[in-house]
Order: C-alpha cells, then structure tokens, then sequence
C-alpha cells in the first residue's frame, strides 16, 4: 500500500466512523477502487486509530463512562461474541462490492427511522435496554452497516435523549475497539505497514475525527441524523446497478 493510499484510506476511516454512513463500506469500496484486497484486519487497525480521537473528544465524560460502565459491558458482550465467532464469515460472505448494497439498505432504513424516534422523560439505562443496543452494535460488524447509526438508533428508539444516544454509542466504541485489535492483533503484521505508516495514519484519523465527531453531535442534537439515510440509500443502489 503506498502513502496516497493510506492517507486516502485513513481520512476515510475518520470521517465515515462517525459520521453514520459506515466506514467499513467505504474501506471496502476504496480498496477495491485501488486494486487491493478488501481486509478486515486494515478496517480494525484504522477503526482503532480513531479510538484516540474518541478518547480525547471525551476526556471530560469519564465520570458517565464509569457510571454506566456495567451496562456498557453488557452492551459490548454481544459484539465480542459474533467478532470472536463470524469474523471470518462475514469477511468472506460480504468480499464483494454488490454483496454489500444489502447492509447500505439496512443502514439507510435505521438513520431515516431516527426521523421518527421521541424521547421518554425519565429514561433509564438498564440491563434490558443495554442488551438491546449492543445487538444493534453486533449486528455492525457486517460491513456496510454503520456502528454509530446502530447504536444511536437503538438508544433512540429505547427513548433516550440525543445527547445520552451519542455519549453512550461512543462510550462502547472504546471497548469494542479494544476488543476488535486484540482480536486482529496477530494479523497486522500482514500489513506490511511501517512504523511511520501507523504513526502517520494515527494522527491523520485522530485530528479528521475529532472534527467529525463535533459535527455529528451538532447534527444529532438537531434530529438531522436521517439525512445521512439518502446517501447511503444512494450507495446501496449504485452498487445493485453497478453489479
């Protein structure tokens, strides 16, 4: 992979992991646009970058992160078991561009139906309801499908407020992050990156990503989040034409 590459694949990975259009279909795309091998391991390695922007963006939320911590590992419980059981799968089953239009619809139904999602006064997290949204995470894992789009959808339409949908969506970013690198740990060396190349690609989604996370909690707050459902319906039915 030569710098343009990475630095094209990286600003991708920054922007699309939070802004709810999935980054892990774009990757797939744009590798194929380069004439690379679709990799789950290079979509992990550049999802874990952008945890330092998660980190820093949220370095004043430790104390919610810790309060709510035994739902966020209840929520992130489902994920790890379909990492740790499908990764391989789901590589292999959605290895094509037109056999990833499928996850884009799911995505665009979810960020449209957030149109429709009210707030419950008085929400409270619990066990139920953390379950609930860390099966709308695991599900995530399929690529084309949006993360972020799963969790604040699922946190919306539990009733919870915007504001709580965003901090609690990314709260579970960093343990599934963290789990998604142990998991892939033993194959980044089949990377063939250097240490400048990580550090580099580190950066850039670090600095791309605390932008778009600014952008995305503005846009979330103002229940526009379904506008992002257009262009990714878009996506899914170039690549059904396309194919």
């Amino acid at each position: 992979m030569n710098f343009i590459n990475l630095t094209i694949l990286s600003t991708i990975q920054s922007i699309t992991e939070f802004l709810p259009i999935t980054s892990s279909g774009h990757l797939h795309l744009f590798q194929t646009l380069f004439g690379l091998q679709p990799s789950l391991t290079l979509d992990i390695f550049l999802n874990t970058a952008t945890l330092f922007s998660v980190l820093f963006f949220f370095r004043k939320e430790v104390p919610f992160f810790f309060k709510h911590i035994k739902y966020i590992i209840v929520s992130t419980i489902p994920a790890v078991i379909v990492g740790f059981l499908a990764k391989d799968l789901l590589e292999s089953t959605f290895s094509t561009t037109l056999s990833l239009a499928i996850p884009f619809l799911y995505t665009s139904l979810i960020l449209f139906s957030t149109r429709f999602t009210t707030e419950t006064k008085d929400t409270k997290m619990t066990y139920k309801k953390a379950l609930i949204i860390g099966i709308f995470q695991s599900i995530a894992i399929t690529p084309a499908v949006s993360r972020s789009a799963s969790t604040i959808f699922a946190a919306l339409l539990l009733g919870f407020s915007p504001t709580f949908a965003f901090k609690y969506s990314f709260s579970l970013f960093i343990p599934v992050s963290i789990a998604a690198l142990i998991l892939a740990f033993p194959d980044i060396s089949s990377l063939n990156l250097s240490f400048f190349s990580l550090l580099y690609s580190t950066l850039l989604s670090l600095s791309l990503g605390l932008i778009s996370l600014y952008y995305l909690r503005k846009i979330l707050i103002h229940k526009k989040l379904y506008y992002f459902s257009f262009y990714t319906l878009f996506l899914a039915l170039l690549l059904l034409t396309l194919g």
